[in-house]
């Protein structure tokens, strides 16, 4: 069995059903969005295999979030017909991502954000032949980083931002170029000590306003 198969297999055995349905707490808004990870050659032949998540920055025209690293996922329309349907069709519009390039592994707990979100991630491998195509309304780049990197805890640092007024401590992690920030930083966050086999650094409830 290939390294990423093992992964993926151990990674399946953690997470929680994907049929899952959690209620939203009174004024949040539900949310699904897809977690996409694949195995990718780790160098030249003889290397082995990493695994990578996908990313993706959105644009600055878009209503809310502008600019921000994100996963593909947004809030839930009338006619999806739960949470993960709102994940995998926000998948297919923002960055083209086709059903049978995805392989479903499982669900991880649910986020609250400042903003009034309540956004339910689900995990899934991609297929190594997945390519993307973006919504150049909604997203501006796509790219990949090693989940190893998330793994390392101590890169996460603490910083105050402010939303409508109120301030915020809201955890970030920096990578290359970009700053992962809020929910996003949580859910890397989080799915990292779920493939170490660590507990759970970060709560899920709302990041703790500053008074």
């Amino acid at each position: 069995m290939e390294v990423g198969e093992r992964f993926f297999a151990r990674l399946s055995g953690v997470l929680g059903p994907v049929d899952a349905r959690p209620q939203a707490p009174d004024g949040l808004r539900p949310a699904g969005v897809l977690v996409p990870l694949r195995a990718r050659a780790a160098g030249p032949p003889g290397f082995g295999e990493e695994i990578s998540v996908v990313l993706a920055r959105r644009t600055e025209r878009v209503p809310h979030h502008k600019g921000q690293v994100c996963f593909p996922g947004g809030s839930r329309d009338p006619e999806d017909s739960d949470l993960l349907a709102t994940a995998l069709r926000e998948a297919g519009e923002e960055l083209g991502i086709r059903g049978p390039d995805v392989a479903l592994l499982g669900a991880m707990d649910p986020v609250p954000t400042v903003t009034g979100f309540f956004i339910q991630p689900y995990v899934a491998r991609l297929s190594t032949s997945a390519t993307f195509r973006l919504d150049g309304f909604e997203m501006a780049e796509v790219f990949e980083a090693p989940l190893s990197i998330f793994g390392d805890f101590g890169r996460y640092r603490r910083a105050r931002t402010t939303f409508l007024g109120e301030a915020y401590d809201v955890h970030f992690f920096d990578y290359s170029s970009y700053t992962i920030w809020g929910a996003t930083a949580k859910i890397l966050h989080r799915l990292a000590e779920l493939a170490a086999g660590t507990p759970a650094g970060f709560d899920t409830s709302p990041p703790p306003r500053i008074k």
